[in-house]
């Protein structure tokens, strides 16, 4: 109990120090200090936990899960309630506990009745101070404390808007204070985080810590690679937002060698010897110009014909697509699950790249937006595997879309085809009561340090219209020679969130991939348990995205296995005219979509509507049966 442990402290302190009856006083007022803290913080904390478990399934409360970033990370457990309850009562028990507060106690009240004696006390006391200080004077320039804080505690307060790490229960962060002025206004606190006779960091809540910061400069930090990493923090020097990486290795790309010196090294030095981020060489940055010497000389026409679509759909906010045909059962696939489902789709905007597949849209009763000179480097076929040649051209079509549509004032949902809708997800982001950021991302699961720090999915993500994401999709139209370098629009984009996030304050906000409202490929592959809830309708989600697959065959697989595929098998691969025989005025939809899902197995060891337990393994190697 807490009251015990403050009596065997304050026994050891006047046992020590011989206060006489008058200090006995003083030990139960102590006690009964101590002892309502405690109970205070014990009982503020339940309060937090019971409060915080309150849900209920409307739009709304989706909103409050993801904006304290998700379930398993926004609510307090029991464990992390105990300690942080424990880490504050025991703070309290220390601070009223140590020599300062039992000297200052003692001198004002009853240890002496001398002036004298009383103010030599207190000046042994103060002096004690400078001795036992965390930052000597040479520091003080930039350092003036240190606090702990609970890392779940400062990421729900703050909503920094980077996919938290579940994994964080009983793990605090650090709060450095460069100047004296920016400590709690706790005195006994204040004085703890500079370790004035005080023997450990105190801990505190991110409220109290950050009370009187003007500004609140943020690091995110790992270990990548299980690497010997350290910080150096150098104080009087201009000020600078950006974190320079030194690395112990060779020239020769054969990543890590102790023998060598720190050199300055990228932010895409791996630990192996890679480097993320090559600099575009002549023939990726000349395909580019090509490709943006195009879009220059047609832009202001084809912001003039987009502009009249965009009125005549008379929506204020628009879902952008574009595919190919080599995609184009992925099209087809998201448009009749959707009508069979009762969505409407008045407000869908596809960017073709190809005239078949402008014709399969809007056979589909989809308003589309063809410009071929624009899409003229885009490939028909659909790529063989991430980030082949293929697939980096047709990212373009990609990017440019999102450009154009942002450019011209309309706040859009852009979606890759391989997605399904449970529920629309435009009612979510425009509900009043999600937390207001510049664009939302679903987390792609992966946690590469190219993708550092957001991790966020370039396939799935809402932004809203303003000068900050303007000018964000600007720069990543003309950065296309980085796309072709990098052979990842999803590379390239994070890049630039990280930048744009310091520079213009561009506000990010990428939803946890534990998230259940818009799950996708490393759920699908990874997460069997919240597979099998969604499989018996268990779970509230949106969307389902089929990312984290190598190719179109296997999308195409996942989605049949899962009962989400609503397309007949005579209509995949097939061009307009050959569907519909000729006759223009017969709809696609009626040829090609099915009113319920085809359900076919075809792998043992990934999620489906059914049992496949007579299906072979897809992953041969480790593959376990699904049900």
């Amino acid at each position: 109990m807490p009251e015990q442990r403050v009596q065997r402290a304050i026994h050891k302190k006047s046992s020590s120090s011989g206060g006489g009856a008058l200090f006995k006083t003083t030990t139960w007022i102590l006690i009964v200090i101590c002892a309502s803290c405690s109970s205070f913080y014990i009982g503020a904390f339940a309060g937090i936990a019971a409060s915080g478990g309150q849900n209920n399934n409307n739009t709304a409360a989706d909103h409050k899960l993801n904006a304290n970033n998700n379930n398993n990370n926004n609510q307090i457990d029991d464990k992390e309630l105990q300690r942080r309850a424990e880490e504050l009562a025991d703070q309290k028990l220390k601070i009223l506990t140590s020599p300062h507060k039992l000297h200052e106690l003692c001198n004002k009240h009853m240890c002496s009745n001398n002036p004298a004696d009383a103010a030599a006390a207190s000046h042994q006391n103060h002096g004690s101070k400078e001795v036992h200080k965390l930052f000597p004077r040479p520091l003080n320039h930039f350092a003036n404390g240190l606090v702990r804080v609970s890392k779940d505690d400062i990421m729900s307060t703050f909503d920094f808007g980077v996919p938290p790490n579940p994994h964080s229960a009983g793990k605090d962060a650090l709060i450095l204070y460069n100047t004296a002025k920016a400590l709690p206004n706790d005195r006994y606190l204040a004085a703890a985080a500079n370790l004035n006779g005080y023997p450990s960091l105190p801990f505190t809540n991110a409220t109290t810590a950050t009370e009187n910061c003007d500004s609140l400069n943020v690091v995110f930090t790992d270990i990548p690679g299980g690497m010997r990493q350290c910080f150096a923090l150098i104080g009087g020097q201009y000020q600078s937002y950006h974190v320079q990486r030194w690395m112990r290795r060779a020239d020769n790309r054969l990543g890590l060698n102790k023998e060598e010196p720190l050199k300055l090294s990228s932010r895409g030095h791996t630990g192996g010897g890679r480097e993320e981020f090559p600099a575009p060489r002549g023939r990726e940055v000349a395909e580019h110009q090509e490709v943006l010497k195009s879009y220059l000389n047609e832009v202001k026409g084809i912001k003039s014909r987009l502009m009249s679509v965009l009125k005549k759909m008379n929506s204020k906010q628009v879902v952008v697509m574009t595919c190919n045909h080599g995609q184009s059962e992925l099209l087809m696939n998201f448009v009749c699950s959707s009508r069979a489902k009762g969505f409407d789709l008045s407000n869908v905007l596809l960017f073709p790249t190809d005239v078949e597949t402008k014709e399969l849209a809007e056979g589909l009763g989809l308003t589309t937006f063809y410009e071929e000179k624009l899409m003229a480097s885009v490939p028909k076929t659909e790529a063989e595997i991430y980030g082949d040649i293929f697939f980096t051209k047709i990212m373009f079509a990609k990017i440019v879309c999102v450009q154009l549509v942002n450019e011209l004032g309309y706040d859009l949902l852009f979606m890759d085809v391989d997605i399904v809708w449970y529920r629309n997800p435009i009612d979510y982001f425009m509900n009043k009561s999600l937390p207001q950021f510049d664009i939302y991302f679903q987390d792609d699961g992966s946690r590469q340090e190219r993708y550092a720090p957001y991790s966020a999915n370039s396939g799935f993500y809402f932004v809203r219209a303003n000068p900050r994401t303007q000018h964000l999709f600007r720069h990543l139209l003309y950065s296309g020679d980085l796309l072709n370098a990098w052979n990842s629009h999803q590379q390239v984009l994070i890049a630039l969130l990280a930048e744009y996030n310091s520079l213009m304050g561009l506000k990010v906000k990428v939803f946890a991939k534990e998230t259940e409202l818009f799950p996708g490929g490393w759920l699908y592959h990874r997460q069997k348990n919240e597979m099998k809830r969604i499989m018996k309708g268990e779970s509230n989600l949106y969307i389902f995205h089929m990312s984290w697959t190598e190719n179109k065959r296997n999308k195409l697989n996942f989605f049949q296995q899962i009962g989400q595929w609503y397309v007949q098998e005579t209509c995949i691969g097939k061009h307009y005219n050959d569907i519909v025989g000729g006759d223009s005025t017969v709809s696609l939809s009626t040829h090609c979509c099915l009113a319920e899902p085809v359900v076919i197995c075809h792998y043992r060891d990934k999620p489906s509507k059914i049992p496949c337990n007579d299906s072979p393994y897809l992953d041969k190697k480790r593959g376990k049966p699904f049900w």
